[in-house]
């Protein structure tokens, strides 16, 4: 019988905040699985693309009482199967009942074995569970039905995949959220199951079943696969396998992969415990389709109010990618970044720049341009190249064209890495002119000589120019964002953390005085102390979080307030390891943060304690846990706490822009960074698409001379101009003339 209630409530995606989050290791089983509440949340297959199952929750029942939904109304403990191995032990604690939960996954097999155990304190009571297939956005939903055997099987389907869930079960039923599930069922029927549906769909169908048993132990197998019969199969061979072999699979491919640096566990503040979870998080991230593309989180923030499929986490940036992979490297895994390096490699664009962020299956979501991004790649490669870890050469391929993109669209961003605003960003700098020198280098090595040359000058005239551009000495600290002052514009003044990145990659010295005077106005407006320690909000005014009342970020919208990230306390930590301090207790907050599963979130609340939203001080708001940018983080910090250097940060770019700095580099013209203003006593170089000879007048075209352009060999023509004789004031104009004509219009060159 077909269920009524069609279609369903509208779907959404589960909590961003999950409590644990596995797989596992090697590419026959290609099913990731997430818990929250206690229970069951979003579990991916065959890719981390998108949901299969949105959950899976546990309902207890009497006849002639209402129902109690575990996740919602039980206190949950829960425990790793042993430190870096992820899987899961949950303890449920109900006045009514206790129930414990083991969660695993057949590395042979698309499956996941749920092994529990109920004990009611009632006679009466009884263990259901519900599960509910993810409906991807803009689908009709999908498709449930009730095998009619014994005990009776129960599958889904989610276009051509299905879902067979096998277990002790006395009856089962299929129904429409909110309207004809298990849980409806279980509150109009006054505490016991009285629907038996055999089918429904298509909407946002559910599955519901009775276990049968009184108390007691059970198993219930989830199995994925690309038809029907398989996945029944596959289901019945994982409870035939049963929970020691599958547990004893699992943990044995666990612990084949390259253990923890000992190092990073002598200098944490738990005996490694969230180092160890930290690196199976990374590498859990990971897609096994898409080898190399590791997402963001396994959720979407807020993910409950969240209906539409755009702000979600199981996408790739490569900056993310960037920290997940150097963060593996640190940590002695490099074969993993290796194949992040090919994916970037293979999703880089023919223009030498990344997407703001892609899906899996290789498509653009997002569609801005981040110039860090375009860096960040660049920087792997070198760090790979430095560990002897590369077996091809990414310069000509990779390196090059993303460093012709820099010269041609820097040293302005079209965003920052916090993906809302644009501009001069100490953060995007402290890349991009690391990234030049380690393209110069690259570029050294192939004997591109003269590119080398180049790469280098655009870069020491960003590094040099970056108080300029992005210090207001009216406000006494760094700015997160600024217009182009060389070229007219007025400078912003929204203070930010981002400038420690200008010390963590080598740009400024930690001891620099116009980074110890941003951090004074930092920790005075940004710094929010929780009961765990420490944490930083990103920048003055963020609206990406709660409102003051709680309300989630959907909903609050501009009423949102950004919260503390605690992946900022890692690169403050890294801030203060340079500066010779200690940096322990930042170790142990980033801990703390962390919480009893172990899964390090975005933003944690640092309001007063709502208990009736889950918010607590020092806690997970609903953002998106575990990040894979601040597991990184967390690792990369424990590295340089053992090594006492910044792993970011390049012996070559700290010579160059600490130890022995060029004096006076030129400025560099381009059609991104027009610029028409310079220093006193600076050269002026100009940087064309083309060759061309530039004819320039200081003497308001009374006289002229000409400079032919020098191929840079990057697709650039450099002439440069003798503005250093000029004096304050004085004013040079210039022109081109190319191939086919002149420009066509006059620039100037004012000195300052």
């Amino acid at each position: 019988m077909l269920a009524p209630g069609s279609p369903g409530a509208p779907p959404s995606w589960g909590p961003g905040l999950k409590q644990a989050f596995g797989a596992a290791p090697g590419l026959e089983s290609k099913v990731w699985f997430t818990l929250a509440r206690g229970n069951l949340s979003e579990v991916f297959f065959p890719s981390l693309r998108q949901p299969t199952l949105h959950e899976l929750r546990f309902l207890v029942a009497a006849p002639g009482a209402p129902p109690v939904d575990d996740a919602a109304e039980a206190d949950h403990s829960l425990r790793w199967l042993r430190p870096g191995v992820p899987a899961f032990s949950v303890f449920s604690s109900h006045d009514e009942y206790h129930l414990s939960l083991n969660f695993v996954v057949d590395p042979d097999r698309s499956a996941l074995l749920i092994a529990g155990a109920f004990n009611p304190e009632l006679p009466d009571l009884r263990l259901y569970l519900m599960a509910t297939p993810h409906v991807v956005p803009g689908s009709e939903g999908n498709e449930a039905e009730v095998l009619a055997l014994d005990p009776p099987v129960l599958l889904a389907r989610q276009g051509d995949i299905h879902i067979a869930l096998v277990g002790p079960f006395a009856r089962a039923s299929a129904g429409y959220r909110d309207s004809s599930d298990l849980w409806v069922d279980l509150n109009d029927s006054d505490g016991a199951m009285s629907a038996t549906y055999g089918r429904a769909g298509p909407g946002n169908v559910t599955l519901g079943a009775e276990l049968a048993l009184h108390s007691g132990a059970f198993q219930v197998a989830v199995a994925f696969a690309h038809a029907r019969a398989d996945a029944e199969e596959i289901a019945l061979e994982v409870l035939r396998k049963g929970t020691a072999a599958v547990t004893q699979a699992f943990e044995k491919a666990w612990t084949a992969l390259p253990d923890l640096p000992p190092r990073l566990a002598q200098v944490s503040g738990d005996g490694g415990n969230l180092a160890r979870a930290s690196l199976a998080v990374l590498r859990c991230l990971e897609d096994k389709d898409a080898r190399g593309a590791f997402v963001a989180a396994p959720g979407a923030p807020w993910g409950e109010l969240n209906r539409d499929g755009n702000h979600v986490y199981h996408l790739v940036w490569s900056r993310d990618l960037y920290h997940q992979a150097t963060a593996l490297v640190e940590a002695g895994d490099t074969a993993p970044a290796v194949r992040a390096l090919r994916h970037l490699a293979r999703m880089q664009r023919a223009t030498g720049e990344w997407p703001q962020n892609w899906t899996l299956d290789g498509r653009p979501h997002w569609r801005a341009v981040e110039l860090d991004e375009v860096a960040l790649p660049v920087l792997l490669a070198w760090k790979l190249a430095l560990a002897g870890a590369l077996d091809w050469d990414p310069y000509p391929e990779l390196v090059r064209p993303a460093a012709v993109y820099m010269l041609s669209h820097g040293p302005l961003t079209q965003l920052d890495r916090w993906e809302d605003a644009g501009g001069l960003s100490p953060s995007t700098l402290a890349v991009t002119v690391s990234a030049l020198i380690a393209s110069a280098e690259f570029a050294h090595l192939a004997g591109d000589h003269v590119a080398a040359a180049h790469l280098r000058v655009v870069a020491d005239y960003w590094a040099d120019r970056i108080e300029a551009w992005c210090f207001s000495e009216a406000r006494g600290h760094y700015v997160r964002l600024a217009a182009d002052p060389d070229a007219g514009a007025a400078t912003g003044g929204v203070l930010s953390i981002d400038f420690i990145e200008l010390v963590r990659h080598g740009i400024r010295d930690a001891h620099y005085p116009a980074v110890a005077r941003s951090l004074a106005a930092v920790d005075a407006e940004l710094l929010s102390r929780t009961p765990a320690g420490p944490a930083w909000r990103r920048y003055v005014g963020d609206r990406y979080g709660e409102a003051e009342d709680g309300s989630p970020w959907p909903v609050a919208g501009a009423g949102g307030v950004g919260r503390p990230w605690p992946l900022l306390v890692g690169e403050r930590a890294h801030l203060e390891l340079l500066r010779g301090e200690q940096i322990a207790a930042l170790v142990r907050a980033f801990e703390a943060f962390a919480g009893p599963g172990l899964m390090l979130p975005e933003q944690v609340w640092d309001g007063p304690a709502i208990p009736q939203r889950g918010l607590q001080p020092g806690i997970a708001n609903g953002s998106a846990a575990p990040l894979g940018w601040a597991h990184a983080e967390y690792l990369k910090t424990l590295n340089s706490l053992a090594t006492g250097r910044s792993g970011d940060q390049l012996e070559q770019v700290r010579r160059r822009c600490i130890i022995d700095p060029p004096e006076d580099p030129p400025f560099v013209w381009s059609q991104a960074h027009a610029v028409r203003t310079f220093a006193a006593g600076r050269r002026v170089k100009i940087q064309l698409d083309q060759p061309a000879v530039v004819r320039w007048s200081a003497d308001d075209w009374a006289t002229w001379k000409e400079s032919p352009t020098v191929d840079t060999t990057l697709g650039f023509h450099v002439a440069e101009l003798p503005t250093q004789i000029m004096r304050p004031g004085a004013v040079m104009g210039w022109t081109a003339h190319f191939k086919d004509g002149w420009e066509g219009r006059n620039h100037t060159l004012t000195c300052r």
